[in-house]
């Protein structure tokens, strides 16, 4: 398992997990049963598996195997369309091949038509058999031994790895693979397996989506781009080709001008920052000129063009409340001539807290750029977190949630609003080198809960300090989408049938300890990463006082029931309070039970923040939120024990 962190054991939980994915349920071109052929294998958890990637399932293996272990049936390969070009198909090929005996034989049936896929398993090792028919369709039998499959893997390691000038290749080849699989599918449509059949479509599709926005990606994010060469390949050539008279004067004075983003999207930017001051150049009749300067100061790169062109009039400089001037996105021409594209990708590309543009009308136009130097590779952590927002944002649709709305798709949008909140959990916590990410968390809170405006919350976020600028850009964007999605499903979620979803999608944070603050009366809740908050920063926003809510805490998987739900109150002052808290929290196991805890799952006891009685929650007395539930009265003693001395009269520093 060292060798395959991702790869975890398949079992129920995580099988009910896969059966309630789309993406995940792919069973049109396989037999339809591993029996038909085999009658006497069995399914084996022991050699089935799952990749796991920060929670979420990108793709599983289900394997049957013979009574003697000999021979070993892949019955399922599923990858996510979020998960294609990672190589978990070989993986989990070679994590197979890795555990079973040395006489073990893996084989399994493929649809003809899939020939890409026959040939991904031939090259790891798999010979042709003998093929099989079932319903008219012809599917090859591919087999291996479990040496072949270990040796041929071990030559790839062994070679070189492609370069990244074969990327490009790499990808066409993919993406024509998916659409030949597209097609097979369209000519086997029929009203049989018109559902079945669409489904698969569409899921292609999301593929092939997500394999073109991973190249652009790769092309566009994942590189250092050196302003040097953008200025003297891309600029210098477009100023020597214009009609316009107009000198160049470069004034360069870094050579380390290594900067995050994308040659193409800077060069592009670069152009139309140069096109205006052309044009603005050519309205004045006088000979141009065009200074661009290249210097660093600390660990900033500053980019300035100068022109002597026809200047920007003083109210189109004024800034919105976004930091973007009036005249972004109109036409800065005399003439009219131009719609502002060129603006707006100016500020796309840079980003508004990273341009400042003056202006003399009659005398010319100045920008001044600042970018973030960057030395060697990019921060892994960075592009892990940019590849993350890009998938918000270009994969995943808007909800289209309303009242009566579908509620798989209702289900949907909430397991990926928690995965928003994940990804916001993880960068606020990049800012706890300048600040109190108790007090960041807080005021992305009071933003998401309506109690400040996009306004306050936009002003005191740019005046954060970070690693990367582009962080404060990350958190307001992924906040205004959290609180977008929140208050529509508010409006569609008026009654308590989403609640179990509600709080069983944090389960995603797997390294996360979560928690939560809970009304046990009616199973409102709010909940965060346990370094960001406190459980008292929620009780205002459920509109009831401490006394009346419950504490809580986990880690994981919900459905894991081995790993406990914690559950406490913040005081007790008497014997008789004491027995209320334990009632009250006798009703908030029964309000998590009716939203799909299982009964069976462990149930642990907070120690009490501040106590002022000799007794106390005996947080020794684990036991099943079911337990919990259906104790009497008269049994929730069994709950209690005599309070340690040391912590009478004491705040835990928990809270």
């Amino acid at each position: 398992m060292n060798n395959f962190p991702n790869i975890q054991p398949f079992t129920e939980a995580i099988e009910e997990q896969v059966i309630r994915n789309p993406l995940l349920n792919i069973d049109t071109f396989i037999i339809p049963s591993p029996y038909i052929r085999d009658p006497d294998i069995e399914k084996s958890r022991e050699y089935s598996c799952v990749w796991l990637d920060e929670g979420e399932i990108l793709g599983y293996m289900q394997v049957y195997t013979d009574r003697n272990n000999r021979n070993f049936h892949i019955y399922k390969l599923v990858t996510s369309p979020f998960g294609r070009g990672r190589g978990i198909g070989t993986a989990f090929v070679e994590y197979l091949a890795s555990r079973i005996p040395g006489n073990g034989r893996v084989y399994l049936y493929i649809w003809e038509k899939q020939g890409d896929t026959i040939e991904f398993f031939q090259n790891k090792g798999f010979r042709q058999g003998e093929p099989m028919v079932y319903r008219n369709l012809v599917y090859s039998h591919l087999l291996a031994d479990k040496h072949d499959i270990l040796i041929i893997e071990r030559q790839k390691k062994d070679s070189l790895t492609p370069a990244a000038s074969e990327e490009i290749g790499k990808t066409r080849h993919d993406a024509r693979k998916t659409l030949r699989l597209m097609s097979n599918m369209v000519d086997m449509l029929s009203v049989d397996n018109a559902d079945r059949i669409i489904e698969d479509i569409n899921r292609e599709t999301t593929t092939m989506v997500n394999m073109l926005n991973s190249f652009r990606d790769n092309m566009q994010i994942l590189h250092n781009v050196n302003l040097q060469e953008v200025i003297l390949e891309r600029i210098v050539p477009y100023i020597d080709a214009s009609t316009a008279p107009c000198e160049l004067h470069l004034e360069l004075k870094t050579r380390a001008a290594l900067v995050p983003g994308s040659f193409i999207n800077m060069g592009r930017a670069l152009v139309n920052m140069v096109s205006n001051a052309l044009d603005a150049i050519a309205e004045t009749e006088r000979t141009g000129i065009i200074r661009i300067s290249l210097y660093r100061e600390e660990e900033n790169i500053y980019l300035e063009l100068e022109d002597n062109g026809l200047g920007i009039p003083k109210e189109k400089l004024v800034k919105n409340s976004k930091g973007i001037p009036a005249f972004v996105g109109r036409t800065t021409k005399g003439k009219k001539t131009g719609e502002g594209m060129g603006t707006r990708q100016i500020f796309a590309t840079f980003g508004a807290g990273n341009i400042e543009v003056t202006s003399r009308p009659g005398k010319g136009t100045t920008w001044r750029i600042r970018l973030e130097k960057v030395s060697g590779q990019l921060n892994k952590w960075y592009v892990r977190m940019d590849r993350r927002l890009n998938e918000f944002k270009v994969l995943w649709e808007k909800p289209d949630m309303y009242q009566g709305a579908d509620r798989n798709a209702i289900i949907a949008s909430i397991w990926q609003l928690r995965k928003m909140e994940i990804f916001l959990f993880d960068l606020i916590l990049k800012f706890s080198k300048f600040h109190n990410i108790r007090n960041v968390y807080r005021t992305i809170l009071s933003y998401i809960e309506g109690a400040l405006s996009w306004e306050s919350l936009e002003k005191e976020v740019l005046a954060f300090r970070c690693e990367h600028d582009n962080m404060k850009t990350w958190l307001l964007e992924i906040s205004q989408e959290i609180k977008l999605r929140k208050d529509k499903l508010r409006l569609v979620t008026t009654d308590n049938d989403f609640r179990g979803a509600m709080f069983k999608s944090y389960g995603q944070a797997y390294e996360n300890i979560i928690i939560f603050t809970l009304d046990p009366e009616n199973g409102d809740f709010r909940a965060t990463d346990r370094k960001l908050a406190e459980h008292l920063d929620f009780a205002p926003y459920l509109g009831k006082e401490k006394e009346e809510l419950l504490r809580g805490e986990f880690i994981g998987d919900m459905n894991n029931d081995n790993k406990p739900i914690f559950l406490g109150v913040w005081t007790v002052k008497s014997h008789e309070d004491l027995i209320n808290k334990l009632k009250l929290i006798r009703m908030g196991a029964q309000r998590l039970l009716e939203m799909g805890i299982h009964p069976q799952k462990k149930l642990s006891l907070y120690q009490t923040t501040y106590m002022r009685h000799s007794e106390d929650i005996d947080t020794d007395a684990s036991c099943t939120f079911d337990d919990m539930a259906t104790c009497t009265d008269e049994e929730l003693i069994k709950y209690t024990r005599l309070a340690d001395d040391e912590f009478q009269n004491f705040f835990a520093a928990a809270d």
